[in-house]
């Protein structure tokens, strides 16, 4: 097997890697949102600066699950194109 036979087969392996973990993640980010809301909704109106806390922790967790399902999904795409030009 020659090297760019090799290559395109890791290429294509990261990019199926990629998009089901990239799947797991978006399915686990749908849940982690509504349980977000959840507690937003429950300590919504108090004043305590831990309730605030928490919810800007909770709030920046999220938006970086949704960074990562992204940035796995540009990786599957620019994987699989390279690998289909070599």
């Amino acid at each position: 097997m020659s090297d760019i036979q090799v290559l395109k087969g890791q290429l294509y392996q990261i990019t199926t890697e990629a998009k089901q973990a990239a799947g797991s993640l978006g399915g686990f980010g749908q849940k982690f949102g509504q349980h977000i809301a959840q507690v937003q909704s429950l300590i919504a109106g108090t004043t305590t600066g831990a309730d605030r806390d928490i919810a800007q922790l909770l709030d920046a967790a999220a938006r970086s699950l949704g960074q990562a399902v992204e940035s796995l999904q540009i990786a599957a795409d620019g994987c699989s194109r390279y690998a289909d030009q070599i």
